[in-house]
C-alpha cells in the first residue's frame, strides 16, 4: 500500500531518506537478535568508543558500552524464547526533548526486536545526537549496509501532519515523553493491530544509609549522585527528587553535612545554573511551604536546594523541580517510604541498604509504583528492561508452534 508521505516533506532525516522510508513496508522482518543487528550494534559500540569526540560526553561512553558485543548475547540468554521471536513490522519511536541519548537507546532494542524502526528526535539540538547518528551513517554505508533498509532517524518539531503519517504506517508506536505529549498523541489513530508502549512522567528517590555512607569517599558518591541528577538537569525519570535517610541519628547528621558540601562543591565546578532554574526551584519549594507545615529549608546557594520534611504524602510529586532541588526525609523504617511509592514512582536507588530489602517491601505491600531498584550512581544506566516492560519481548512477536 502507498502511503501519503506529504507529512513529512518538511522532516529533516538524520539518518535514512525518505525512499527508504517509503520501502520499509516492504522489507522482511528480523528473527530477535539477528546477527546483521547485533554486528551493527556492536560496531556501532566500537566506533563510538574510539571516537575522540564521543568521549568527551559521559551518557554516549555509558550507551557504547551496553551495546558492546558481551553486553549484546547476555541480554540474547536473558530473553524468554528468543529463538520463536521475531520483529512486529515498523517500530515508530516518539523520544524526548530533554533527554539526548534515549533516541539510541529506544532503537536498539527495536533493532534487536527484528524491526524496521522509524525514530523521531526532537528539533531541540544535541551534540549527543549528532556524533551518534554520524557513526551510524558511516556503518551504514560502509560495513553493516545490509541494515540500511531497517533504519531511519528523522528530526522535526510538531508537526502533527508528521506524526500521523508515521504513525499510519508502524506496528508499534513507542512514546516517551511528559502526560500531555502522550495524551495529545494518543489522538492519531494507529493500525487495529499495531501496538503501543509509553513512558510518562515518573519521578525517583535514593535511599542512603548514613552509617555505610560515612565509610564511603564522599567525593567519588558526590560525583556518581551527580551523573543521576544534574547531568541531565533531573530530567530524567530516574533522577532522583528525594533523599530518604537512615541510620543512627549521630551518623544521619554528619552525613547530611558531608554529603551536600560535596556536591555543592562539585556542582559549583561543573553546573551551569542559569537564573531561571533558580526561580522554578523557589517557586516549587514556595509551592510546597503553602501545601502544609514542617517543611524547613536548608540550602545555602542556588546550586543545591534542599527542603527537609516532616512527612511523606503521595501529592510530594507535584511539587519536584529541576535543576538540583531535592527534598530529604529521615526513616527509621522503610515502611515509612510507601506513602510516595504510588505508580508515579520509577526507580529506588541505594547506598548501603540491600535492595532485597526494597524488592520485599514493595512485594509485601503490593506497591503500585517502583519499576527499579539500582545502586546509587547507576540510575542513568541504560537497560533491556524499563519502567516494568521487558524491551525486547514487548516489540517483538512470539510464534506459538504446537507441539506433537
Amino acid at each position: 500500500m502507498r502511503r501519503n508521505m506529504e507529512g513529512i516533506r518538511d522532516a529533516q532525516f538524520l539518518v535514512g531518506d525518505e525512499a527508504c522510508l517509503a520501502a520499509m513496508e516492504r522489507v522482511p522482518v528480523l528473527p530477535a537478535f539477528s546477527q546483521p543487528a547485533i554486528e551493527f550494534l556492536s560496531g556501532l559500540s566500537q566506533k563510538l568508543r574510539r571516537d575522540p569526540v564521543a568521549k568527551e560526553y559521559g551518557d554516549i561512553l555509558s550507551y557504547a558500552y551496553w551495546i558492546r558485543r558481551a553486553s549484546l548475547e547476555q541480554a540474547k540468554e536473558a530473553c524468554a524464547g528468543w529463538e520463536n521471536r521475531l520483529g512486529r513490522g515498523i517500530a515508530f519511536h516518539i523520544t524526548p526533548s530533554n533527554v539526548p541519548v534515549n533516541f539510541a537507546v529506544s532503537l536498539t532494542s527495536s533493532l534487536l526486536a527484528g524491526n524496521c524502526t522509524v525514530v523521531r528526535v526532537s528539533d531541540k539540538v544535541f551534540q549527543q545526537v549528532g556524533i551518534i547518528c554520524g557513526a551510524i551513517n558511516q556503518l551504514l554505508e560502509g560495513e553493516c549496509a545490509q541494515m540500511k533498509p531497517y533504519l531511519c532517524i528523522l528530526r522535526y518539531g510538531h508537526q502533527e501532519e508528521a506524526t500521523r503519517a508515521l504513525s499510519d504506517m508502524c506496528s508499534i508506536r513507542i512514546i516517551w515523553g511528559g502526560d500531555q505529549t502522550i495524551e495529545a498523541i494518543r489522538q492519531i489513530p494507529i493500525p487495529p493491530r499495531a501496538k503501543e508502549l509509553t513512558f510518562a512522567d515518573r519521578f525517583s528517590l535514593v535511599v542512603i544509609h548514613a552509617d555505610q555512607y560515612l565509610k564511603k569517599d564522599p567525593r567519588q558518591v558526590a560525583k556518581g549522585f551527580y551523573t543521576d541528577t544534574y547531568y541531565t538537569d533531573q530530567n530524567a525519570c530516574s533522577s532522583p527528587r528525594m533523599v530518604v535517610w537512615m541510620g543512627t541519628e549521630p551518623a544521619v547528621k554528619e552525613a547530611k553535612r558531608i554529603f551536600w558540601k560535596a556536591l555543592e562543591d562539585l556542582a559549583a565546578e561543573e553546573y551551569p545554573m542559569r537564573p531561571v532554574q533558580a526561580v522554578d526551584k523557589f517557586t516549587s519549594l514556595c509551592m510546597l511551604g503553602m501545601s502544609r507545615s514542617g517543611v524547613r529549608l536548608r540550602s545555602k546557594n542556588t546550586y543545591v536546594m534542599r527542603a527537609e520534611l516532616e512527612s511523606l504524602t503521595p501529592d510530594l510529586s507535584q511539587y519536584f523541580s529541576k535543576g538540583g532541588l531535592f527534598y530529604e526525609y529521615t526513616a527509621l523504617r522503610l515502611e515509612e517510604l510507601l506513602p510516595v511509592l504510588t505508580e508515579r514512582c520509577q526507580t529506588v536507588s541505594v547506598l548501603g541498604v540491600e535492595k532485597e530489602a526494597v524488592l520485599n517491601l514493595v512485594f509485601a505491600n503490593g506497591v503500585r509504583g517502583v519499576d527499579r531498584i539500582v545502586n546509587l550512581g547507576e540510575t542513568m544506566t541504560p537497560s533491556f528492561i524499563w519502567d516494568g516492560y521487558k524491551m525486547i519481548e514487548e516489540m517483538s512477536r512470539y510464534v506459538f508452534r504446537q507441539k506433537e
